[in-house]
This record gives C-alpha cells, sequence and structure tokens, in this order.
C-alpha cells in the first residue's frame, strides 16, 4: 500500500495488532520428581478492540490511492471490529495492487510497459489488465468511439496545473492519428495484446478507477462483509444494506456543498463525474479536462455538462459510460443511456437542468420530497 494509506490505517485499526501474552515454559527433568506444583497456564491475551464502530453500526476510514479519496464505509452486523478492520486494509491494499498495474502515471506500471512497448510484438498480459483493456475496447465499439482508452497519445499533450496553456492545433492534429481504439490488439489464447502503432499510449483513468472499487468491493464480500460502500473520486459501488436500511448516495451540487437529490442504492455502481471539477482558462476560453477523443479538443462548451451521473451493474462500466455521455453531452447522451437495459443516468447542464432517465426518476429522492427548479439552489440531503 502508498504511505498515506498506510498512515491511514495505522490509526484506523489501532488495537488489532497487540502483542500475545507468554508465559514461561519449564521442563522437569523425568528422571527427577517436581516438588513444586505446575505453572499455571498464561491468561489468554485480550482479543483486539479493531476501531471504533459509529452509532450506525459502520466503521468508516479513508486516504489517497489512484490520485483521489477513496473511502470505504462497512456494515459490521454481528462481526468484530477487528476483523472489518483487517478487511478495509484488505481492500484498501487490492486498490493500491491495481494502480500499479493500470497507472500511466507510474513508469514501472504495467500499463506503462505495454505503452512504451507501442508498435512491437504481442505481450503477456495480467488476467486484471487484459480484462480491463477488453472491456475497453467494447465500451468504444458501443459508444462510437466517445470512450476511447488510446485518447492519451493526445491527452498527454494537456496540462490542468495552475498557469497551464492548452497545445497548439499543430501539436493535437499530428497527435491525433495515434488515437485508435481498434488498435489496441488482444489474443485471448494466449492472454497477451499490444498497441499496433508506435507512438501510442493508453490512459485508463476513466476505466481502471471503476474497476479498482469493484475489485475492493469483491474483497470486502469475500472477508464476509457483504453490507459496504467502496468510493473513490466519485466511483462508488454500494453493496447490501446498512443493517437492513437502504444506503443513499447523493448527487453532489457542481456549484456548491451538498447535494441535488439522493439516489437509493443496492448493489449496484453510481459514478459521477464533471467538468466542474478540473479545467484550465487561456484568453477567455475555458478549456475542461474531458477531451473528445475524436477531435483531441475539449468537450465545447455548448455540448458539456455540468455534472454527469451513471447507474450501473459495476463501477468498471459506469466509470467508462460517464466519460461517453460527457463526450456525447445531454440529447445524445441519454439516448445512449435509454437503449442500454440496466443502465439510468442523472445529467445536470450548464444552464442547471437536471436531466434524468425515466426509471431513475422514480425513485430519486429529492430534499423534501419536492423536486427544486433548476435555478434554485437545492439543500442538501441528510446524510446517509
Amino acid at each position: 500500500m502508498t504511505r498515506p494509506a498506510l498512515a491511514a490505517l495505522a490509526v484506523l485499526l489501532i488495537g488489532c495488532n497487540q502483542p500475545q501474552g507468554t508465559g514461561p515454559n519449564k521442563h522437569v527433568p523425568s528422571d527427577m520428581p517436581s516438588k513444586t506444583a505446575p505453572e499455571p497456564a498464561p491468561a489468554p491475551a485480550p482479543e483486539p478492540e479493531g476501531p471504533p464502530v459509529r452509532k450506525d453500526g459502520t466503521i468508516y476510514a479513508e486516504t489517497q490511492q489512484m490520485g483521489t479519496r477513496v473511502s470505504i464505509n462497512v456494515h459490521v452486523g454481528e462481526r468484530k471490529p477487528a476483523e472489518a478492520g483487517a478487511a478495509i486494509e484488505a481492500a484498501f491494499a487490492e486498490i493500491e495492487r491495481i494502480e500499479q498495474i493500470m497507472s500511466e502515471w507510474r513508469p514501472s506500471s504495467e500499463l506503462s510497459q505495454l505503452n512504451d512497448g507501442a508498435g512491437g510484438p504481442l505481450r503477456p498480459l495480467s488476467a486484471e489488465l487484459f480484462e480491463v483493456l477488453q472491456r475497453s475496447k467494447e465500451i468504444a465499439q458501443a459508444t462510437g468511439g466517445a470512450f476511447d482508452p488510446t485518447f492519451y497519445g493526445v491527452g498527454q499533450l494537456w496540462k490542468y496545473d495552475p498557469g497551464s496553456r492548452p497545445p497548439t492545433r499543430e501539436a493535437i492534429l499530428e497527435k491525433l492519428p495515434l488515437v485508435d481504439w481498434r488498435s489496441i490488439e488482444l489474443d485471448a489464447t494466449t492472454r497477451s495484446g499490444r498497441l499496433a502503432k508506435p507512438g501510442m499510449k493508453m490512459g485508463l483513468g476513466a476505466i481502471a478507477k471503476g474497476y479498482a472499487v469493484d475489485r475492493a468491493s469483491t474483497v470486502l464480500r469475500e472477508r464476509g462483509f457483504p453490507d459496504h460502500i467502496v468510493e473513490g473520486g466519485g466511483d462508488t459501488f454500494v453493496s447490501g444494506t446498512k443493517g437492513g436500511k437502504t444506503w443513499m448516495v447523493g448527487i453532489q451540487r457542481p456549484d456548491g456543498p451538498g447535494s441535488v437529490a439522493a439516489i437509493p442504492a443496492r448493489d449496484r455502481a453510481v459514478v459521477t463525474s464533471g467538468d466542474y471539477q478540473r479545467f484550465i482558462e487561456f484568453e477567455g476560453v475555458r478549456y475542461s479536462h474531458i477531451l473528445d477523443p475524436r477531435t483531441g479538443f475539449p468537450v465545447p462548451e455548448e455540448r458539456s455538462l455540468q455534472s454527469i451521473t451513471i447507474l450501473a451493474p459495476n463501477a468498471t462500466e459506469a466509470d467508462a459510460y460517464a466519460t461517453a455521455v460527457a463526450v456525447l453531452g445531454a440529447d445524445a447522451g441519454l439516448e445512449f443511456i435509454q437503449s442500454h437495459p440496466g443502465l439510468d443516468a442523472a445529467l445536470i447542464t450548464h444552464s442547471g437542468e437536471l436531466r434524468v432517465t425515466p426509471e431513475l426518476a422514480k425513485i430519486l429522492v429529492y430534499p423534501q420530497d419536492k423536486q427544486p427548479a433548476p435555478s434554485q439552489p437545492a439543500p442538501s440531503p441528510p446524510a446517509p
């Protein structure tokens, strides 16, 4: 795990690794009678207390991973707090493992090595990376390239640090031919893959985070904690219930603190992203961090959305579809979501209009049971 994660868990799991009591182990020679009564066995060490349990029966922990805040909330139930703490620690460790495989920012990652070998022969891939690349190709095809992990060939030109300026049009057009999801070649027989064109690069930030959230949820269930929420930078998977009560996931207001509405969720992913979180302004023009892979430029203002919330069976797909809808825009994005069973969406346009798919509209919980007008600020619903 990363040092911040370990530091957070050091506080979370205090008391979980108390030293075990030991006692003397004396032996009396067999040819000599014992003149003293045998010493009593040492008292068993007290069981570790584990992290504190909140009033609602949950244990909460958070840390920094994958360049964002990651949190886990577990309903303990009849299990011991120490066991829940160990399960949370294992889930964070799983996220760290996935990051080491799929981060384009780590030169030693498996993805970086695959990028470095672009144009070369097929190379063996881990099961996790092969799965994510396979699903990436499927979603890229389904969305007409609105989601495309090879965008990074152009995406690496864009910087969003304070004072950054956009790349030149010439630089973008030079790299644009390298953006082509069809050039991700995979061989399921040998579980190998390659990037066909020299200079191609993939960035999995729009799908790997969701995959890591799914994997962390799987670890928690394998450890005997089926009731939990895992959230990483807006990518959330909700599993089970909170002591029989439905978990509630808020849709964050893009213009300030609080939530526009809340979504009752169980065994479903809820992923929210938007262009309000990361952007630069240069010579009076606002450039979002969400790029259209088909042009190499940020999604234009007239088509961009303040906030995109996607519901899907898993966070991997929800993460990728959120990016695709951001590129497609409100009309085409909603049409796409409604044509795919199992998906739902809540979109907030730049004018403040909240647009929701019909099935989600049936369950969405608004403050005071009343949908706020687009121009009115919505108070935050009660915390789940």
